[in-house]
C-alpha cells in the first residue's frame, strides 16, 4: 500500500525581511503551519540554532557563521490551498514594499541628555512638524521622577500605562512606561508608544523575545536592524533615541537631519562612544 506525502503550498520569507509582516493587511491568509528552515537546503533549524538566529537577527555582527545564519534562514509558512499562498505571496510583496518606503521617511539620532532632546523636540514643533510625527525612546528615569509611582491596576513586568510629565516631549506627545528585562523602566513617548507596546513582529507568535527587547521595538518603527541594534546600546546606557515621520510633513527630510545634527543629535552608524 503506497503512502502519500501530502505537500502544502508554502511561502518562504527572509529572516532579513521578516518585519514586513508588521505590514500585512489584517485580512491575509493565515498559514496553517511556520517553521524556521534553511532556504538553500530546505531543511528544518534545530531549536539552537533558531534561537541564535533570533537572538543575533537584530544584532550587527562580523561573525562569518552569524552572516550566513542570517543571509540563508527563512520563515516557511504553509497554507491549506494554492490560491491562499498565492494571496499570502502577493500581499506580502507590498508589505515589503511599503516597509522599504517608510524606512526612508523615518529620521533618527541619540541625544545626550533630555535637555538636548526636549530642545529638539520643541524645534521640531515649531516648524510645524506633527506631533503624531516624533517618537521618543528611553530610559525612563530620563523622564520621570524616582519618587513617581507606577499606575494603579498596572504592574512592574507589564506596560505601566500612560503617565502624565512636567516634561515637554512627555507633556506634548503622551508618554507610555514599560517594563523591559534587563533594561527596567523604559518611556515610550509619542508615535512610538503604540508600537512598542506590541513590539514584536510575529506570524502565529512564531517570534518569542529572545532579548533585543529595545532593537525590537525600534525595527517595528521602521528603523532598519544594525541601526536599532546600536541605538539600543545608548539607550542602555541613557541616551535619548529620538525620531520624526517625515511622510505626512511634505519634503522636510533634509530640514529635520540639519536640525538633529545642530542641537547635537547623532544618528546610527556614526554613533561614536
Amino acid at each position: 500500500m503506497e503512502h502519500h506525502v501530502i505537500i502544502s503550498p508554502a511561502y518562504v520569507i527572509k529572516a532579513q525581511e521578516l518585519l514586513a509582516i508588521n505590514y500585512l493587511a489584517d485580512d491575509h491568509p493565515r498559514p496553517r503551519k511556520a517553521e524556521w528552515i534553511n532556504r538553500g537546503t530546505d531543511q528544518v533549524l534545530r531549536p539552537t540554532t533558531t534561537a541564535q538566529l533570533l537572538r543575533t537577527l537584530y544584532q550587527p555582527t562580523d561573525t562569518p557563521s552569524i552572516q550566513r545564519l542570517h543571509e540563508t534562514a527563512g520563515l516557511r509558512v504553509e497554507f491549506r490551498n494554492q490560491t491562499e499562498r498565492d494571496r499570502f505571496a502577493e500581499g506580502f510583496e507590498q508589505a515589503r514594499k511599503e516597509l522599504g518606503k517608510r524606512r526612508k521617511r523615518v529620521v533618527t539620532a541619540v541625544f545626550d541628555d533630555r535637555e538636548k532632546a526636549e530642545d529638539a523636540v520643541e524645534q521640531l514643533v515649531k516648524h510645524g512638524i506633527a506631533r503624531r510625527s516624533i517618537s521618543l525612546l528611553c530610559r525612563a528615569n530620563q523622564f520621570i521622577e524616582a519618587e513617581q509611582a507606577w499606575p494603579k491596576g498596572h504592574s512592574t513586568s507589564t506596560v505601566a500605562g500612560v503617565v502624565t510629565t512636567s516634561g515637554v516631549a512627555g507633556a506634548l506627545l503622551g508618554m507610555a512606561l514599560l517594563f523591559v528585562p534587563g533594561v527596567g523602566q523604559v518611556a515610550a513617548v509619542g508615535a512610538i508608544a503604540a508600537s512598542a507596546i506590541s513590539s514584536v513582529a510575529s506570524v502565529s507568535g512564531i517570534i518569542a523575545a529572545t532579548g533585543g527587547a529595545i532593537a525590537k521595538m525600534l525595527t517595528d518603527h521602521d528603523v532598519d536592524g544594525v541601526s536599532a541594534a546600536q541605538y539600543e546600546a545608548q539607550i542602555k546606557r541613557g541616551k535619548i533615541f529620538l525620531s520624526v515621520d517625515t511622510g505626512e510633513a511634505g519634503d522636510i527630510r533634509e530640514r529635520v537631519i540639519s536640525l538633529f545634527q545642530r542641537l547635537g543629535g547623532r544618528a546610527a552608524p556614526a554613533i561614536i562612544g
